[in-house]
Formats: structure tokens, C-alpha cells, sequence
């Protein structure tokens, strides 16, 4: 978070400038999302007001928002369907909408490491 310390990053990879010396530091802040790749934000009490982006990550985000949207319509309209296959084909979907939301709200978490325990191995059986 930025405490009027300049641009500091946030655990998330974002580049954070307080809104109270964005003016001052507005070209460093696009010179670290342009050519650095990060992602910018300006905060102001701490929590963040507004994103600054590469016109690509822009484009992107605006594109896979619009798919998302139409591809939600299409199953409610699969949903509205009378059709037996069209039933199958909503269930499919929503599952894979569903997996897909579950992927990227995991992908921003830490990964858990899973401890096995494992016994001692079976002794070796002598001829």
C-alpha cells in the first residue's frame, strides 16, 4: 500500500501511489506499467481509487469481459430451451463456467502445500 513513501509495490504486484503525490510521480507510475509490466493503481486512505494499464492488458480485459458476457447469455438462453440437447449443452457450459470462475479465484491465492504422511515402507520380502 502506498504510506507517502512514493511508488511501492503491493503484494499483488501492483504498483501503488497515493493519490496525494500522483501528480509528482504520474510519469514514473506509466513508465513502471509500461515498460515494466506491472499493473498501476492510485489509493488514497489505502484502498485503491483507480488501475492504470497497458493498452493491451486494456484491450484484453475488454474482449475476454465481452465474451464472458455474451457466452453467459447464451445459457440462459440454452436455459429457456425446450430442446433435450440443448439441456445437455447448459450443463456442460455451466460446468465449465463454474471450473473456470473456481481456476481464477484459486489463481490469485497462494498455493497450499499438502503434507502426505507415509508409514515406514513394507520390509523387503528374502528369499
Amino acid at each position: 500500500m502506498a504510506t507517502g513513501k512514493g511508488i511501492e509495490i503491493a503484494e499483488d504486484g501492483v504498483a501503488t501511489v497515493g493519490m496525494t503525490e500522483a501528480r509528482a510521480l504520474l510519469t514514473s507510475l506509466i513508465r513502471e506499467v509500461r515498460y515494466g509490466g506491472e499493473v498501476g493503481a492510485f489509493t488514497e486512505r489505502g484502498s485503491r481509487q483507480a488501475y492504470v494499464v497497458t493498452p493491451e492488458f486494456y484491450e484484453t480485459a475488454r474482449h475476454d469481459a465481452t465474451v464472458l458476457r455474451e457466452l453467459r447469455k447464451y445459457l440462459a438462453e440454452l436455459r429457456n430451451s425446450d430442446k433435450p440437447s440443448d439441456k445437455s449443452q447448459t450443463r456442460v457450459i455451466g460446468e465449465a463456467l463454474d471450473v473456470a470462475e473456481r481456476r481464477a479465484d484459486d489463481s490469485g491465492r497462494p498455493k497450499k502445500r499438502k503434507i502426505v504422511k507415509r508409514g515406514p515402507k513394507p520390509a523387503a520380502e528374502s528369499d
